[in-house]
Formats: structure tokens, C-alpha cells, sequence
């Protein structure tokens, strides 16, 4: 390299002018600067595909937080002993909800609230009866056993306080707001509101608190006028209205709802996998990046001076020279050192400004998939 360096440019002599000695280095650099790594490339921004199920498919904002929680409004009106094939209705929607909330993911929390199960559905019971709504099961991880026995002693009673219960919901909820929750209520019932209240008023109110809840109501065995109405609550519920009018199809409304949870916990695990396995991977590159570029930054300062050093020693430059161009290398090697610590800084910003983007995807509501 020696050679190269004389074949390219002049011996300097004493009392050279700076500027001299700062073209004369300009050339020598050239010769002897080391490639660097390119830093361009190596961040890929990561995109999450979105969640996806039939039941998102209408417009409607589906909260699917990182936090799932449960709450079943189970009717125990009255006209919940009728029979279906010789089954209480009452019997049926007990066995399907028991189904249901036990095979909902471990993760999810589950309440379940009971009305229209004090007094009777007669005109002397109204007041007490439609004062009738009651949390039996906090919203809480779920024990069957638990669960169970807080929802079999209920039996077919009373009026319908539907309205009052919703508003009730609030309550169940406080502990839980939007912000970190999926709170989805299920709304079971044969018909409509007979306590004087007005369901859909009162889901409009509820879907501005901060428990922002994704309503869903089925019509177990209903009449048009009753569907309707439970339609409308529902709608105002940014939720789904699934009509149901025997045991079977009770139960696949339930295994319906169960498989969409069941699919976005899933969904939720494998997009956190990808998204850590990219991150890892992308740090993984600047790394080595970084590395690189420390490594030919340091190679660079050793050779750019080792040549300098047997130029002086061979008298083909000067001590002044040679102090000058000492101070060029320090230069250089810092600035290189600073431009190298920048690219790395900013390459993992970029990463974990990605990473984390795509884990608020996840856990934020899934808006974007019904705008």
C-alpha cells in the first residue's frame, strides 16, 4: 500500500501550508478508507394481517382487547318455563350457557347476571319483580363448579326488568374499562322489556362509558314483535342479534361465539410470536451491524496510521505532517464513531417503535377491520 500511496502522490517538505496538507490527506484517504456496512435495508417495517371471522364482517366495532371479559344477562322471566320438546326453556339456556363460558379461553374473565327471578308475573308482583336484577357470578376468572352453583337455584319467575339489568352493567364492569378490556355482553332472552323501561335508551348510554361494550342479544324462541326489539338493542350495541328457536340452535349461537374468541386468542398468540420473532430478528441485524461498523472503524484507524507512521520513518513526510494527519485520523475516527452510534441509535427506534405499534394493533379494537 506504501507503493500505491508514492505512485499517487508527492513527498511533502517542511513549511507546507495547511491547505496543502489538507489536499494531500484527502487523497491519501481515498486510497485507504475501508467500505463500510450500509445500514440502509436492514429495518423492514412489520405489518400484522388482520383478524378475520364472519361475525366481524358486518359494520360494527368489535372490541377485542388484550382482555376478554364475559357477561351473560340471563332472563328468568316467567315465560322462560315454556317448553321446547319437552324441555323448560329455562333448562336449555342454563345447559348451553354452562357449555359456553366453560370452554371460553382460561385467559377470559366471566360474570353472569341474573333478572326477572323475584316475585311473579302477576300485577301485584310487578314492583318487586321488576326490581329484580342481580350479579350472582363477579366478573372474574371462571370455576365451573363456582359458576354452576351460582347458576342453578334460578327458576322462571317474574316480569322483564331488561333495561334495568343493562344499566346494571355498568356496575359489572366498572373495573374494567376500554381501554385494556374486551367487555362483551350477551344478552339472553324469550322477550321484550314488560318493566316499563327502554332497553335500546339505555344501551345507547352505555356504549358511552368507558366500559365501551360490544352487546350481543339472543332471541330464544321470540315472536316478530319481540325480535325486533331485541334486534334493536343489538344494533344500538354495535353487537349481533342471533335468533334462536330450539335447543340446537341455542347451542350453536353459543359454539359460534366461543369459536370467534377461541380464533382471536389464537390470532392474538401467533401475531405476538410473529412480531417478536421480527423484532429479534431485526435487532439481530443491527447488531451485527454495529459490530461491523466498530470493527472497520477501528481496523481503518490502525491502518490509515500505520502507513502514515512508515512514511515518516522512510522521511517521505515531515513530523509536522505527520502530527497534522494524527489529528485528522482522531478526527475521523470520532466523527465515524458518532455516525455509526446515530444508525445504530436509529435503526433501533425504528424496531421498537414497529414492535410496539403492531402489540397496540393487538390490543387496541379492531375498529379498522369494520371502518
Amino acid at each position: 500500500m506504501e507503493e500505491v500511496i508514492k505512485s499517487h502522490l508527492p513527498p511533502i517538505e517542511e513549511d507546507v501550508e495547511e491547505a496543502y496538507l489538507d489536499d494531500w490527506w484527502k487523497v491519501y484517504y481515498s486510497l485507504v478508507a475501508e467500505e463500510y456496512p450500509d445500514p440502509r435495508g436492514i429495518f423492514e417495517e412489520k405489518e400484522l394481517e388482520p383478524f378475520d371471522h364472519p361475525a366481524l364482517e358486518d359494520d360494527r366495532t368489535n372490541r377485542m382487547q388484550e382482555q376478554i371479559n364475559v357477561l351473560i344477562l340471563l332472563d328468568v322471566s316467567g315465560s322462560m318455563s315454556n317448553e321446547i320438546n319437552n324441555r323448560k326453556m329455562i333448562d336449555i339456556a342454563k345447559d348451553s350457557i354452562l357449555e359456553f363460558t366453560a370452554d371460553l379461553p382460561s385467559s377470559a374473565n366471566v360474570g353472569l347476571r341474573v333478572y326477572g327471578h323475584k316475585g311473579s308475573s302477576k300485577e301485584k308482583d310487578k314492583e318487586i319483580s321488576c326490581s329484580s336484577s342481580e350479579l350472582v357470578y363477579d366478573i372474574q376468572p371462571f370455576e365451573k363448579d363456582e359458576f354452576k352453583d351460582a347458576l342453578d337455584p334460578y327458576e322462571p319467575s317474574g316480569w322483564t326488568p331488561k333495561a334495568r339489568s343493562l344499566q346494571r352493567a355498568s356496575e359489572d364492569f366498572k373495573n374494567f374499562p376500554a381501554e385494556n378490556n374486551a367487555n362483551i355482553i350477551y344478552v339472553v332472552s324469550d322477550g321484550i322489556e314488560t318493566c316499563d323501561g327502554d332497553p335500546v335508551s339505555v344501551t345507547k348510554s352505555l356504549m358511552n362509558t368507558e366500559i365501551q361494550p360490544l352487546i350481543n342479544v339472543i332471541g330464544f324462541n321470540v315472536d316478530d314483535d319481540a325480535q325486533q326489539k331485541l334486534l334493536e338493542i343489538a344494533e344500538m350495541g354495535q353487537g349481533e342479534y342471533t335468533s334462536a328457536v330450539n335447543e340446537e340452535d341455542l347451542q350453536a349461537v353459543f359454539d359460534r361465539a366461543e369459536e370467534m374468541i377461541h380464533q382471536w386468542e389464537q390470532w392474538k398468540q401467533l401475531a405476538k410470536e410473529d412480531i417478536e420473532l421480527h423484532k429479534s430478528s431485526q435487532s439481530n441485524a443491527a447488531d451485527d451491524f454495529y459490530n461491523e461498523w466498530k470493527e472497520v472503524n477501528q481496523r481503518e484507524r490502525r491502518n490509515v496510521f500505520g502507513i502514515i507512521n512508515d512514511l515518516r520513518s522512510t522521511g517521505y513526510i515531515t513530523e509536522e505532517s505527520h502530527s497534522y494527519f494524527a489529528i485528522q485520523r482522531t478526527k475521523r475516527t470520532y466523527n465515524y464513531t458518532e455516525i455509526g452510534e446515530e444508525a445504530y441509535s436509529d435503526l433501533i427506534k425504528d424496531i421498537n417503535n414497529n414492535y410496539q405499534k403492531n402489540i397496540q394493533e393487538i390490543q387496541k379494537d379492531l375498529e379498522e377491520i369494520n371502518q
